[in-house]
């Protein structure tokens, strides 16, 4: 059976085991049940065939020799189909890493279950801290730095909302946009050059800093795409020698 073939096959397969009424009270504390009914489950999938179609692209564009590793961090239930596009169309090397929660808890309980079922060999999602000394060519990075439950402040901050309930200290906003700095500034330092770079427009200026720091240019395409479930615009950045 071809990478193609497993992929159709293992997609299909996730989206029957996958517990969507915990996925939706994950999303959305009022009305939960209902949050991935049909029509959403088939706007997440043609988001993610979208997604994964330009990382095929990105990807095929490498000059041999590349590492051939990706490492998709804070990926959840909206990479789920590009990350099983990378790991079996492409036939590349994924680490993906998020916290332990409810979200990726039951992600892994479900890929599990299906690589019982089909023997395909799946990915899972390492809730360890992403490794500090691998080499990767792809980094993907979307809708983490603006995560309200992970970084309160800049999520109110890049999406201009008002913290009604008081969630955000004051000094936070400054403490967060440090931690970002640090964590966009270590992780673009394992991204070989050339590489690929997929982030959203909210988290591109830490990686713009980022990549000064380490004189490295971000070749900022025209088009992007809306992610399957937060609607934020990720595009897809290529990172070269500066």
């Amino acid at each position: 059976m071809s990478g193609v073939q497993q992929f159709g096959m293992v997609v299909a397969r996730l989206e029957e085991v996958i517990d969507w009424v915990a996925m939706g009270h994950e999303y959305c504390h009022e009305g939960g049940d209902s949050f991935f009914e049909g029509e959403q489950r088939a706007a997440i999938r043609e988001a993610g065939l979208l997604m994964a179609a330009d990382l095929q692209d990105a990807l095929v564009a490498l000059p041999e020799g590349s590492p051939g590793q990706s490492l998709w961090v804070g990926a959840a239930l909206a990479e789920l189909v590009p990350i099983l596009t990378d790991h079996l169309v492409l036939g590349r090397t994924v680490h993906w890493h998020n916290i332990d929660c409810p979200e990726t808890s039951e992600l892994n309980r479900a890929l599990e279950l299906v690589e019982r079922e089909t023997g395909v060999d799946l990915p899972r999602i390492n809730t360890d801290p992403c490794p500090t000394r691998n080499r990767y060519d792809l980094l993907w990075m979307v809708s983490v730095l603006t995560d309200p439950d992970a970084f309160p402040a800049l999520h109110f901050h890049f999406y201009e909302r008002e913290d009604t309930e008081g969630v955000v200290r004051p000094g936070q906003l400054d403490k967060e946009g440090e931690h970002a700095d640090e964590w966009t500034r270590n992780l673009l330092w394992q991204l070989a050059l050339p590489g690929v770079l997929v982030t959203t427009d909210e988290e591109f200026g830490f990686f713009e800093a980022a990549a000064d720091t380490y004189s490295r240019i971000l070749i900022v395409p025209q088009q992007g795409r809306l992610s399957g479930i937060v609607g934020d615009l990720v595009r897809f950045y290529q990172v070269v020698e500066g």
